[in-house]
C-alpha cells in the first residue's frame, strides 16, 4: 500500500476497541504499512505484572488490569514509551483497549504537543463473532474467564465523543485486511493540515467563568450552598450540624468535579442528590426541588463581574464584524443564571450563540459543545479561533475539532494539566485584541 509514502507528517494512531475484535492484527498490519513502530499496552501489562521469576502473568493477577491505579500505570507507561520514539521522529500505532476518553484524549494530547496528527481507529466486529472468538480463546489459552473480561470492558466502555470526526473511524475488522485497512487509509488521506492560526476567522468563541466573568467570591457562594444544603436535610426530617452539611456538600461537589474531568455534564440537581445522600436522605420529596433551585441561584449572592477588558474586546469584535459566540460549561449554575449574569454585566448582546454544557448535555471538551455554537452561524472550525483559560477543556476540545486556540491566563495563569499549551497565550485582554489586530482580525 504506497498510500503510506503520501503522509507529510507521521502519525500518531491509537488501535482500540474490546476483546476479540481484531485490533492487534490491524495495528499489526497498519504499522507494518506505515513503516511504524507498534507499541503494545498488553505487552506493558506483562512486563508489569509478571511473576518475580519472570514467569507469565498468572491467572490470579488478570482482573488486576482492571484496578484504577493498575489501568493508569499500564497507559502511562504506554504514552511514556510513544513519547520516546514520536520524539525520535517515529511514526508510533498504539494497541490497546482505549475503553475510557481520557486515555484516548492523552494519546490525542502526545500527537498534539508534537505538532502530529491523532487518529483513534475503532475496532468493532458483530456480538456472536467476539463469543465465538471468546470461547476459542478459552479453549486454548493458558487464561481463562475472556467472556467476564469482555462483559466487563464493555460495561466501561466510552464513546469516543470526545473526539472530532476527522479523528476517528470505526472498522469492521472481520473481513479481508485490505477491506478493514481501507477507511483508515481514506481518513489518513483526508486529513487537511492543521489550520493556520493568521487565517481570518469569520467566528470568535468564548469561554466563559475566568475568560469573560468570574465569581470573586466564591467563597460565600460555598458557604450560602452548605448552609442550604443542611436546610433542606432539616426540611427532610434531619438534623445536621453546619459542619456535617459541609463535608456532604464537598463530597458531592468533588465528584460532581470528577465527572467533569470525565466529560459527564452533571450540575445543581446531581449535586444536590448526592449531597442529600451523604446525609442519608435517598428520597427527600420536596426539599430536593427546593435545594436544587437554590443552588442554582447561589451565584447571585455572590460577587460576578466581568473581566477587566473583556466588554472592549467584545466591542471591538462586534465593531469589526466578526460574530462572538459562548462555549460555556456551567456546574451549578446553569445558562438561564449564567445569561443574567452576562446581560448584567453588558456581555450577553455581543454574543450571538451561547452554548451552555447543561443544554447541550456535554461539557468541553467533547466537540459538540463547540459545534453547537459554530453550526447555527454556518461557520467550519478552520474559520474560528477559541479563547478559554483551560488547556484540558477550552484548548483540548478547539484544537481538536480544528480551531485556532487562544488561552488567556489573566486570572487563572498556572494551569497544571498535560495537555497541550494553545496555539496563542495572552495574559488580558487587552494582550487579546493585540494580538487580533496582529492576526488582522480587528482592524
Amino acid at each position: 500500500m504506497s498510500w503510506a509514502n503520501e503522509r507529510t507528517s507521521a502519525p500518531v494512531i491509537a488501535v482500540g476497541g474490546l476483546v476479540a475484535v481484531g485490533k492487534s492484527t490491524v495495528s499489526r498490519v497498519l504499522s507494518e504499512q506505515l513503516g511504524a513502530v507498534r507499541l503494545e499496552a498488553d505487552r506493558v501489562r506483562d512486563e508489569l505484572l509478571r511473576e518475580p521469576d519472570g514467569g507469565a502473568v498468572h491467572e490470579a493477577h488478570w482482573w488486576r488490569t482492571f484496578e484504577p491505579e493498575v489501568e493508569g500505570e499500564i497507559y502511562r507507561e504506554l504514552l511514556r514509551r510513544a513519547e520516546v520514539r514520536v520524539s525520535a521522529g517515529d511514526t508510533v500505532v498504539l494497541d490497546g483497549c482505549f475503553a475510557r476518553a481520557h486515555q484516548r484524549l492523552e494519546a490525542r494530547s502526545l500527537a498534539l504537543a508534537h505538532g502530529l496528527d491523532f487518529l483513534f481507529v475503532e475496532c468493532r466486529v458483530p456480538l456472536e463473532v467476539s463469543r465465538r472468538r471468546l470461547i476459542a480463546r478459552d479453549a486454548e489459552g493458558e487464561t481463562s474467564g475472556w467472556q467476564a473480561v469482555f462483559d466487563h470492558l464493555r460495561e466501561r466502555w466510552e464513546p469516543a465523543s470526545e473526539l472530532a470526526s476527522q479523528e476517528h473511524v470505526v472498522v469492521l475488522s472481520e473481513g479481508a485486511i485490505d477491506d478493514v485497512l481501507a477507511p483508515i487509509e481514506a481518513r489518513l488521506r483526508a486529513r487537511a493540515p492543521r489550520p493556520v492560526a493568521s487565517r481570518e476567522p469569520r467566528v470568535v468563541t468564548f469561554d466563559c467563568w475566568n475568560t469573560l466573568i468570574t465569581e470573586t467570591n466564591w467563597q460565600f457562594a460555598h458557604g450560602l450552598r452548605v448552609e442550604q444544603l443542611r436546610r433542606a436535610a432539616r426540611e427532610a426530617g434531619r438534623a445536621v450540624s453546619q459542619a456535617e452539611a459541609g463535608r456532604a456538600f464537598d463530597a458531592a461537589w468533588s465528584r460532581h468535579m470528577a465527572l467533569w474531568g470525565q466529560g459527564v455534564a452533571t450540575g445543581a440537581r446531581e449535586v444536590a442528590q448526592q449531597g442529600l445522600a451523604e446525609l442519608g436522605l435517598v428520597d427527600p420529596h420536596p426539599a430536593l426541588e427546593h435545594l436544587i433551585r437554590s443552588f442554582e441561584d447561589a451565584s447571585h449572592s455572590s460577587d460576578v463581574r466581568a473581566l477587566d477588558g473583556a466588554r472592549e474586546t467584545l466591542a471591538a469584535l462586534e465593531r469589526a464584524g466578526v460574530a462572538c459566540a459562548l462555549v460555556c460549561d456551567t456546574g451549578l449554575t446553569p445558562g438561564r443564571v449564567v445569561r443574567r449574569h452576562l446581560e448584567r454585566e453588558g456581555l450577553l448582546s455581543a454574543l450571538t450563540i451561547q452554548a451552555f454544557s447543561d443544554e447541550v448535555g456535554t461539557p468541553k471538551p467533547d466537540a459538540r459543545t463547540f459545534t453547537a455554537a459554530l453550526d447555527p452561524l454556518g461557520v467550519p472550525p478552520d474559520r474560528a479561533f477559541h479563547v478559554g483559560d483551560l488547556r484540558r477543556t477550552d484548548v483540548a476540545g478547539a484544537r481538536a475539532l480544528g480551531m485556532t486556540s487562544i488561552r488567556i491566563r489573566q486570572l487563572f495563569d498556572d494551569d497544571p494539566s498535560p495537555h497541550p499549551e494553545a496555539d496563542y497565550v495572552v495574559d488580558s485582554h487587552a494582550d487579546l485584541r493585540a494580538l487580533l489586530e496582529d492576526l488582522a482580525v480587528l482592524s
